[in-house]
């Protein structure tokens, strides 16, 4: 068992057609936590996001009682492995998105515990993942150095500006485009269970951790120093979706020739991202794998948006578009 050095909150917001996804996830979270002796340590907080405005939910299959039932069923099944420090919140009626929710947690939790980690429900962080942060904190905390982001490595990604985020087992993989390309097992958006992960990382004898000087985030399982967030950076409020994109620009601004990642190569992480309950029970759609040309024209349009800010944000011309915006336009 390992005794952890720093505190650590662990966040995860849950639309509610992820729930069948979400199952796998929680034993995904007791199994990133399960070798902790002092669990005390680790602060797990959950969003159940049950907004209808841009996804309607398919009661002929499943009803918002039902959804919010095996929510807690989770949460409950996390206090039993010992998780005890567990908030959550159940939202239904605002405009309320991942990016809203991580920019909050971050604010949240910033003076509580020393790194903050974004969690999401198709990935799983590795068993090892807690003990490799403390571990690399010992490092950084001796040269003085407290404000940075990690990362743990993927199976290949779509392009070669990734490959500084790739696990050693996958680099020399080519990546193999196409419309199934979720289904290659060597590649990031592919399933893969706990088990085969953990096999995977039990090989490890040591961390390899690298740094990179520029962001490369994908959102998931990303690890911030509070250190960071307390310094100003953090999601902008322009951005209504795209989150890891926002917090890259934020850091970059304050930042500039100062950024710090690190990637810890040979630790293994899973981001399924076309898991097959990835998205379910959505009224008119049919789309468990998440294609982003199945989702309907409410999602497009609020994607867009945010995309236009960003390119707002850069440019520094242009009003940015806002919730009551995107309500006329759905």
């Amino acid at each position: 068992m390992k005794e952890l050095r720093k505190k650590y909150v662990i966040g995860t917001h849950v639309m509610f057609y992820e729930i069948e996804i979400y199952k796998e996830f929680i034993n995904g979270l007791i199994n990133s936590t399960s070798d902790i002796a002092n669990k005390d340590n680790v602060y797990i907080d959950l969003c159940l996001n049950c907004t209808q405005f841009i996804e309607k939910l398919d009661t002929t299959k499943i009803n918002m009682k039902d959804i919010s039932k095996i929510f807690n069923d989770g949460v409950k099944k996390l206090r039993d492995s010992g998780l005890n420090n567990i908030d959550t919140l159940e939202v239904y009626d605002e405009m309320y998105f991942h990016t809203d929710y991580r920019r909050n947690l971050n604010y949240k939790y910033c003076n509580k515990v020393d790194f903050i980690i974004w969690g999401e429900t198709d990935s799983f962080m590795p068993k090892e993942g807690l003990e490799a942060i403390d571990r690399l904190s010992e490092y950084t905390d001796s040269i003085d150095e407290y404000r940075y982001i990690m990362c743990f490595s993927d199976r290949k990604m779509w392009d070669s500006s990734w490959d500084a985020t790739v696990h050693t087992d996958y680099e020399s993989h080519i990546f193999v485009d196409g419309e199934n390309a979720h289904l290659h097992p060597k590649q990031a958006k592919s399933r893969m269970s706990i088990e085969e992960m953990n096999q995977i990382n039990s090989k490890i004898n040591d961390f390899d951790f690298r740094m990179i000087s520029y962001t490369k985030i994908d959102g998931s399982n990303l690890v911030i120093s509070s250190e960071l967030i307390k310094s100003g950076v953090n999601i902008p409020p322009v951005m209504l979706y795209n989150d890891d994109e926002g917090f890259s620009i934020s850091y970059n601004q304050l930042y500039k020739d100062n950024i710090k990642q690190f990637v810890c190569k040979n630790l293994l992480k899973v981001h399924a991202r076309r898991h097959p309950n990835k998205r379910m029970y959505v009224l008119n759609e049919d789309n468990e794998f998440s294609f982003g040309d199945k989702k309907g024209s409410g999602f497009n349009t609020f994607k867009r948006l945010s995309q236009e800010n960003i390119q707002m944000l850069h440019s520094g011309k242009g009003k940015f578009y806002e919730y009551k915006d995107l309500k006329k336009l759905i």
